[in-house]
């Protein structure tokens, strides 16, 4: 695979006698969009969480990021590495301004301070095409989408290599996710790799250059997503074997 910026070698995470990730192994290629799918209790936000450490790292395998492995390491010296994440439920500062927000992930995951951070902020607002005249707005006003920009904006506000976004277009409508697939090839253009967990396969399928599904904690396919997606194996997993 040519450059590869995220690895992952048999990573497994058992709770007790469970087994919530198998062995799962694949690669992220610099510069893609790499989807990850699978029906609920796949085991999708584990693998997420044992990728970023938070809030807790893998029982067992490697986990490998830009050439040095991060499995084991603590959660915030991954994200200073340039791995920023979001979260299926949105993390939201209610009395904090949209830009102020934004900021606490630069000031966070990069350690940006000053002028610097309101820079790396303003930035990842305009990236995300929140608009100025709310960027003073308290978040607990924003709207559903707007919460999502500024997720994602708090996320890119420090300037990460490889963002990982869990279920952004949950709770949209469709015009919105329209216009956040339009968002995250925006994003992707910039050179940030994405990797993605959705349970929107028409999105997954419009930004990703690759998907993998997972089923009961273990990879059961991976390839181009439109070959993917009619494989007989995913099928049976979503829909029980009946026809799409």
């Amino acid at each position: 695979m040519p450059d590869p910026i995220l690895e992952l070698r048999g990573v497994t995470k058992t709770f007790g006698g469970l087994t919530a990730v198998d062995d799962v192994s694949f690669a992220v290629t610099r510069g893609e969009v790499f989807g990850v799918a699978g029906p609920n209790g796949s085991g999708k936000s584990t693998l997420f969480n044992c990728i970023t450490g938070i809030p807790f790292g893998p029982t067992g395998g490697e986990i490998h990021f830009d050439g040095t492995r991060i499995d084991g390491r603590r959660p915030h010296a991954i994200f200073r590495a340039g791995l920023s994440r979001t979260f299926q439920k949105d993390a939201e500062f209610p009395d904090l301004t949209a830009r102020e927000t934004a900021a606490l992930g630069g000031h966070y995951g990069g350690g940006l301070r000053g002028a610097e951070l309101r820079d790396a902020a303003e930035e990842a607002l305009d990236l995300v095409e929140f608009d100025v005249v709310r960027r003073d707005m308290r978040t607990a006003d924003v709207s559903v989408y707007g919460k999502k920009q500024l997720m994602i904006a708090s996320a890119l506000a420090s300037k990460p290599s490889v963002l990982m976004l869990d279920e952004p277009a949950s709770g949209l409508t469709r015009p919105e996710i329209a216009a956040l697939d339009r968002l995250l090839l925006q994003v992707n253009r910039t050179g940030v790799t994405i990797l993605i967990i959705e349970h929107v396969l028409g999105l997954l399928l419009s930004v990703s250059q690759r998907l993998l599904v997972l089923n009961q904690g273990s990879v059961l396919t991976e390839g181009d997503p439109q070959e993917v997606i009619r494989d007989p194996r995913v099928v049976e997993a979503y829909l029980g074997g009946a026809a799409a």
